[in-house]
């Protein structure tokens, strides 16, 4: 009994499970900018994991909505034929039963669109970065796995010194040169430049203007990340200014 017991409650453990939306842990949350130009196998056997879990969800989902429409269905015929007797119970069972059946039904149909539309991790990381940054990461992602081994670096370099450009003067109230040029780099330029790239014959690709290109928008956005901070320390060191004279007391 007690075995019963235990392996009963594993089964139902098991299928809570297989009914959640699975949730997910990026591979390296620290570090969502890194390359991942070739596949990597843990994103692979995590991903396929994922996906088995989630098909046998919906597996295990529709094999209970069938058991128990089946069910329900077999007890709306028994009670069709009490209604059919004259049997008011049986009317108003028979009624019970079909919203039941609408419930269960509906509650089916919630679940199973939870279960396919589950994020994932990329997903995840996305919703996770300001709009800026999710235009880059999308840029990243998209092109990395396309452009050739020698131009990743630079695309590399052009798109976390863009994204460091971007945090440096996300909370500047105006709308400097520094802050145009950031959010254009990270909205239209880096995406027309690797875009015109991809769309040109291969033989008209030429990878060191490409590189040149990326090496350009990498060198301005460091030197706006730069120059921002180097103004966050003058502010810091004029409130430090500040402070000292307001209270630190008089010399006598």
């Amino acid at each position: 009994m007690t075995r019963s017991r235990t392996i009963l409650r594993g089964g139902v453990r098991a299928a809570r499970d297989l009914l959640s939306p699975p949730s997910h842990t990026p591979l390296n949350p620290a570090d969502p900018w890194r390359l991942q130009p070739g596949r990597d196998p843990r994103a692979a056997l995590a991903h396929g994991r994922t996906q088995a879990r989630r098909f046998a969800g919906v597996g295990l989902l529709a094999a209970l909505t069938l058991t128990a429409l089946s069910f329900l269905g077999t007890l709306a015929v028994l009670l069709g034929i009490g209604v059919a007797s004259g049997s008011d119970v049986a009317g108003w069972l028979l009624g019970a039963t079909l919203l039941l059946s609408l419930i269960v039904l509906g509650w089916s149909v919630r679940r199973a669109r939870r279960l396919l539309r589950a994020p994932t991790p990329d997903t995840l990381t996305l919703e996770a970065a300001p709009p800026d940054e999710q235009d880059l990461l999308r840029t990243l992602r998209q092109h990395e796995r396309a452009l050739p081994a020698p131009t990743l670096p630079a695309l590399l370099g052009a798109v976390t010194a863009t994204r460091d450009a971007l945090r440096a003067t996300a909370r500047t109230s105006t709308l400097t040169r520094d802050v145009f040029d950031a959010r254009q780099a990270a909205r239209e330029d880096l995406p027309r430049i690797l875009e015109t790239y991809q769309a040109a014959a291969p033989q008209g690709r030429d990878d060191r203007e490409l590189t040149r290109q990326l090496r350009l928008i990498e060198d301005r956005m460091a030197r706006i990340a730069r120059e921002q901070a180097e103004a966050q320390r003058r502010d810091q060191q004029a409130g430090t200014t500040y402070l000292r004279d307001k209270y630190t007391p008089p010399q006598d």
